[in-house]
């Protein structure tokens, strides 16, 4: 099993493809993510995960044989916020 991480930003409910190529993702590929808010300290990298106001779902989770991931996330916030997605891969 290996364990990656994603960091992005964004609001709403939408699939979203993590393309990690395919020496790491296949359709039979066993795939679980998890998502949290990320900030960035006073003089720190934007790295220092935390639960906010905005509530964060994953919804979905569906690798395929492009290499991509699709993961279906909700993110129920008025405006944009920094994210991170954490991946276990088995496959």
């Amino acid at each position: 099993m290996t364990t990656w991480w994603w960091d992005g930003h964004g609001h709403g409910s939408n699939p979203v493809p993590f393309p990690f190529g395919t020496s790491i993702i296949n359709r039979h590929s066993r795939v679980v993510a998890s998502i949290c808010e990320i900030d960035q300290p006073p003089g720190e990298a934007l790295d220092y995960p935390f639960i906010g106001a905005a509530s964060m779902q994953i919804l979905n989770v569906a690798p395929d044989d492009t290499g991509t991931v699709w993961v279906w996330m909700s993110i129920n916030w008025g405006s944009d916020v920094n994210w991170r997605v954490v991946f276990h891969i088995e496959t």
